[in-house]
């Protein structure tokens, strides 16, 4: 499929005001919407659709999604509910559709203390206002420029704003796969890279929990029959940290939860590990590692899996789509690289779904998931023009 086209480029800049989007930016954000936070989840969604709702589409609907899988700290999986998606359309039996997609729920949860949004100049600091708040509302604005001018007469479009990406969209894989059958591309609007670019080729990600059951005793009187879950998890972090030696291949053990009272053997220990990897040989290597270090464990070991999200890699298709909005951005002579990343998203879903998709068309900003994060109002009009000229570049 081939990304190009010779109309006219339309007058995208122009928004009311500027200082409204970023009011909307800090509505967003003053509310906490940690994806474990139900509530907080489907107010961002409630006023995402209000705002969808100005741009007449056809439909907005809330779409409950399932629960997202979790360990607890026995060991045992259980479910823990996430909020509903919201979903918007407009001239869905249009040739071509773009899936413009993002979500509501951050990294904070309702009790964290990064709660509140300040403005210092031209920078707003808050929970979200970069991932992806920012991208929501820079989305909104596309939209906008697409209904009030020439293209909506060529193209139809998808709005998809998820709640649980941040835990990697357990509950929301149908609804990205819908969107990947029902669009020509997708357009992502997670925050830029910290250069301004925007990600090219994506690691896929996969989580695992290890489960260690060891034998408890007295550790001053039957020390020596007790058998240590600590111990041999420990072992196992060693071990699989070690696959970190293969290129293409990073595995971090970023949670451990067990034990007791000191003087007592542990008989249970949990090791959580997150991992990326380039390629979908990776995949499997880390996943037969996995199972091949649990198996030879002395000590019963459950190996629970995660989430995980595929690789998202570069093929013709993608490079077309690159190369359309790198001679977009070159016609604002704006600077925006295309650089590979470890990071994944639900890009990578939707791409190994068959949909090519730029999903880091978001704000321009920093520190995301941690309590200094930012974002760079002045990217705000910029992204919006940017995104439109694309659009106008490849529809046909």
């Amino acid at each position: 499929m081939s990304f190009s086209s010779g109309h006219a480029l339309p007058s995208v800049v122009g928004m009311d005001s500027i200082e409204g989007a970023v009011d909307r930016v800090v509505a967003l954000a003053e509310i906490n919407s940690g994806t474990f936070n139900p509530t907080g989840v489907n107010r961002v969604g409630e006023r995402m659709a209000e705002y969808l709702e100005e741009l007449g589409p056809d439909r907005i609907e809330s779409i409950p999604v399932d629960p997202t899988p979790v360990l607890d700290d026995a060991g045992v999986e259980a479910f823990q509910p996430v909020g509903d998606a919201v979903r918007a359309v407009i001239r869905p039996d249009a040739r071509f559709r773009l899936c413009l997609f993002g979500h509501l729920d951050t990294v904070f949860p309702h009790d964290h203390p990064f709660q509140q949004v300040r403005r210092d100049g031209s920078v707003l600091r808050g929970p979200g206002v970069a991932d992806c708040k920012g991208g929501l509302i820079i989305a909104l604005e596309v939209l906008r420029q697409i209904e009030n001018g020439p293209l909506a007469e060529r193209v139809g479009w998808d709005f998809l704003a998820i709640p649980d990406e941040e835990t990697g969209s357990a509950g929301s894989k149908a609804l990205l796969g819908h969107a990947a059958a029902h669009a020509t591309i997708g357009l992502g609007f997670e925050p830029a890279l910290p250069s301004g670019g925007v990600a090219g080729a994506r690691k896929g990600t996969l989580t695992a929990h290890l489960v260690c059951h060891g034998t408890s005793a007295h550790v001053g009187r039957a020390h020596h029959e007790g058998r240590s879950a600590i111990l041999a998890l420990a072992q196992l972090i060693v071990k699989l940290e070690a696959l970190n030696s293969n290129d293409g291949v990073t595995v971090n053990c970023g949670r451990i939860r067990g034990g007791g009272a000191l003087n007592a053997v542990p008989d249970l220990a949990i090791g959580s590990f997150n991992m990326r990897v380039e390629t979908a040989e990776h995949h499997r290597f880390v996943v037969d590692q996995f199972e091949a270090a649990s198996a030879d464990c002395p000590l019963p070991v459950d190996l629970v899996w995660g989430s995980t999200r595929p690789p998202k890699v570069r093929n013709p298709e993608l490079e077309q789509l690159f190369a359309d909005f790198s001679a977009t951005a070159d016609r604002f002579g704006v600077d925006v690289p295309v650089e590979d990343t470890g990071g994944c998203c639900d890009g990578n879903d939707l791409a190994a779904a068959g949909l090519p998709n730029i999903d880091s068309l978001g704000i321009r900003g920093g520190a995301i998931h941690t309590a200094g994060e930012f974002a760079d109002i002045d990217s705000i009009p910029e992204r919006v023009e940017l995104v439109t000229a694309l659009i106008d570049r490849i529809a046909p």
